[in-house]
This record gives structure tokens, C-alpha cells and sequence, in this order.
């Protein structure tokens, strides 16, 4: 990861070490970029200029990106942190970091509510995320989709960073037991009683500012100078239609429609629920339904986080009968910003952790 003067990319579990060597994350900053990789660059781009629009439970269509090698054995689903928009350029170079680190598998990555040609949740699942913070109810239209997207795949993994880990924290707790090979969350949100004053101070003041140290060490183009834009936003080439949720004739048959008011889920209700401590709940619902691996990354320094609070967390999930190991990964000496580095990325969802 990239790091401040003095900091190590160490991951430390119960006297575990796992040393992230200084030449992989500069290989990771800096040869995505190169002339040689020209090719794979673009074709990650044109794969995210034709993503998928799949409409499942109640007739709610959900937009996915695929990239990598989509004919793998193997996908990884990404859930992204707040605000995030696959084709925006700074989620362009996320992609081509990770495919960068491990180009032998698909990545899928999906656009939240009202966000591109996603569609809105129900008001009642709206209501439900501001009043409890749980996103299992949205996790429910988000699984279905994953699940139609997986059918093509013998290994399916998910992480997700921030909000997104809280977000596919829902998706595997409404997963079938055993889909999910492993689930990957770096820095979950939602662990503890935060008010929305809190939130901002800790999230846009204290790791604003850590972003920017970040920034000013890394050897890493940003996305404007890598040469990145912005994808405009389509009307969907075609709609997949999920089957056996339900779907009726006219929700089958009933053609695109651009959402509405799609600011409500990102001003409005994520902020609610994420003052909410209920990420714990969530989680006791998601790992019964992982089959091998859980493993928790939280910045030592994160803001937002303290990772004393999710290692009671983990502690007390370990008492589930019948679910695989958990292991929280603290990552010593880094903040809750170390993530908006596409190498950050890159480098937690492709190491090995065992």
C-alpha cells in the first residue's frame, strides 16, 4: 500500500505477519501505466463501456460491470464504498489496478441505487437501512443479481471496502450456504453509534486529510494524468431478466427506464444508516453461508473504525456453529484512507492471506 514516511504494508493477525513488499506496491503504482500494458488498459475500458443490465427481484434493475478474464474459473465481486460509480475514471483505474494485480480471474463490480442505470430500492428497504442500518434487505436484490452473474463461475468470492463491505455483508447473508467461497472486507463501516456530524468530521475532515499524505507518496498517476475519462452513461443495449423471482409479464416486457431522484440513496439514506451500529447483526446472518474463508481488514488508524470493536465483533461471531474462520487482519500504521489508492486495492483483494 502505498504509505507515509515511516509506515510498513504489514497485516498483522494473532502474531501472524504478512509483509507487502515495497517493490509490489511499486510495481502496482507504476506498470499498469506502462506502454507495454497499452492493451490490456484498453480493453479493461471497453470491457466497463458495455456493462450488463440484469432485472430481478421486483422488477428493480441493477447495472454490473464485468472485467478481466471473463471466461475465468474464478470471479470476484467488489462491492464499492460510498458514492461509487464504475464508470467514473477514478473506479477506471481501481479496475485496471486489479486486474493488473491478478489478470487471471472476472471481476464484477456493480452500480448502487439511483447511481448510472441502477435502479431505486423499494421505500421500504430505504426505510429499513435508515431506521437500522441493516443492509440485508438490499442485500437481497443485489444477491439475485450476483447469483444470475455467478451461474457462469465454479469459485465465487466478495469483497467490498467501507460502505461496500457493508453492502456485501447483505449480499452473502442472503446468498444459498456454500455459494461464496470467501468473504473479503476491508474496513467495514457501521460498527459502532456514529452521528452524521461524526461521520463528516471523521470521513471528510481527519481522512480527507490522510488521503492527501497518501497522495503525495504515492508514485501512482492520478487518474487525469494516466489519461483516464469519465464514461457517459448509456441506456442498456439489452436487459437480462432474472428467473424464478417472480417477475410478472409486464415487468418482463417493460422497457428502460433511467431512475429518478437517484440522490436519495446516496445523501440520504446511506449517511442514516451508516450512524447505526449494525454491522455485527448483518454479519452473524452472512457467515454461515461462507464456505471457506472470512477475513477482516481494518487500518490500525483507521477514523471511522477502532479495530478493538471489530476484533469483539469477530470474537463473539466465532461462537456460530458451522461457519469457516475468521481472521481480522489489522494493517498497521494506515488509515481508512489507504483505500482510495487503486494499489491499496489492488494489493489487499490479491494477497494471500493464511
Amino acid at each position: 500500500m502505498p504509505t507515509a514516511e515511516g509506515t510498513e504494508n504489514k497485516l498483522f493477525n494473532d502474531g501472524k505477519i504478512i509483509q507487502i513488499s515495497p517493490e509490489r506496491i511499486e510495481e502496482l503504482e507504476v506498470n499498469p501505466w506502462l506502454d507495454i500494458n497499452k492493451d490490456q488498459k484498453e480493453k479493461v475500458i471497453e470491457q466497463v463501456r458495455d456493462p450488463r443490465y440484469i432485472r430481478g427481484l421486483g422488477g428493480i434493475g441493477i447495472e454490473v460491470a464485468m472485467f478481466g478474464k471473463l471466461n475465468a474459473k474464478k470471479l470476484q465481486a467488489v462491492y464499492y464504498g460510498w458514492g461509487g460509480a464504475f464508470r467514473h475514471r477514478n473506479a477506471l483505474r481501481e479496475a485496471l489496478d486489479m486486474v493488473y494485480a491478478n489478470p487471471d480471474i472476472a471481476y464484477m463490480v456493480m452500480n448502487g441505487p439511483g447511481i448510472g442505470n441502477s435502479g431505486m430500492l423499494p421505500k421500504s428497504v430505504q426505510k429499513e437501512i435508515r431506521q437500522t442500518g441493516s443492509y440485508a434487505s438490499a442485500g437481497e436484490y443485489y444477491a439475485k443479481v450476483l447469483e444470475h452473474v455467478a451461474r457462469d463461475y465454479d469459485e465465487v468470492n466478495v469483497a467490498g471496502h467501507s460502505l461496500g463491505a457493508r453492502v456485501a455483508t447483505g449480499v452473502v447473508a442472503n446468498m444459498t450456504p456454500g455459494a461464496v467461497s470467501e468473504l473479503r472486507l476491508h474496513d467495514p463501516t457501521g460498527t459502532r453509534e456514529m452521528n452524521l456530524v461524526d461521520i463528516a468530521v471523521s470521513f471528510f475532515g481527519k481522512e480527507g486529510a490522510e488521503n492527501g499524505k497518501y497522495v503525495k507518496e504515492s508514485a501512482s498517476p492520478t487518474a487525469k494524468e494516466a489519461g483516464l475519462i469519465s464514461l457517459p452513461v448509456e441506456a442498456p443495449h439489452r436487459i437480462e431478466c432474472i428467473g424464478g423471482v417472480g417477475l410478472s409479464l409486464e415487468e418482463l416486457g417493460r422497457p428502460f427506464e433511467a431512475p429518478e431522484n437517484g440522490w436519495i440513496q446516496q445523501f440520504l439514506v446511506d449517511p442514516s444508516g451508516l450512524t447505526r451500529n449494525a454491522f455485527e447483526k448483518d454479519f452473524r446472518m452472512a457467515a454461515p453461508n461462507v464456505r471457506d474463508s472470512i477475513h477482516i481488514l481494518v487500518p490500525e488508524l483507521s477514523h471511522l473504525n477502532k479495530w478493538e470493536d471489530i476484533q469483539m465483533i469477530v470474537e463473539r461471531a466465532r461462537n456460530i456453529p458451522g461457519i469457516p474462520e475468521i481472521d481480522q487482519w489489522n494493517i498497521l500504521r494506515h488509515t481508512h484512507a489507504n483505500m482510495n489508492q487503486p494499489a491499496s486495492l489492488a494489493a489487499i483483494y490479491s494477497v494471500v492471506l493464511e
